[in-house]
């Protein structure tokens, strides 16, 4: 999943290319925020930018978008039980979160 997220920020970068990534807990998931500072997705395609060979206006503007990649990894999230956000501002960003759920996890105590 990771891969493919990276992989897209950097098919779809701008000039001074920027990716970042945050974890934060929440209070029933830890989140893994993923950002780069690309072209990002028009609102019209955002909704369906996970859907099963969904390209969208940007994919169709570049030859080796195939539309599977997002729809893998919401896929893949969905079976692991983890939550895929995709949030995104055209000419500025795009984040996508990875939420793990906290009571699947183990935590080791510091001592």
């Amino acid at each position: 999943m990771l891969n493919q997220v990276i992989s897209n920020a950097i098919k779809y970068k701008k000039e001074e290319a920027e990716i970042s990534f945050c974890a934060r807990c929440e209070k029933n998931e830890i989140l893994l925020e993923i950002r780069d500072n690309g072209i990002g997705i028009s609102p019209k395609d955002l909704p369906r930018i996970t859907d099963k060979g969904y390209t969208g206006t940007t994919g169709r503007n570049y030859q080796k978008s195939t539309g599977m990649g997002l729809y893998l990894c919401k896929k893949l999230c969905s079976k692991l039980q983890l939550s895929f956000y995709i949030e995104s501002k055209e000419e500025e960003y795009t984040k996508v979160t990875i939420g793990f759920p906290r009571n699947s996890m183990i935590f080791l105590n510091e001592e």
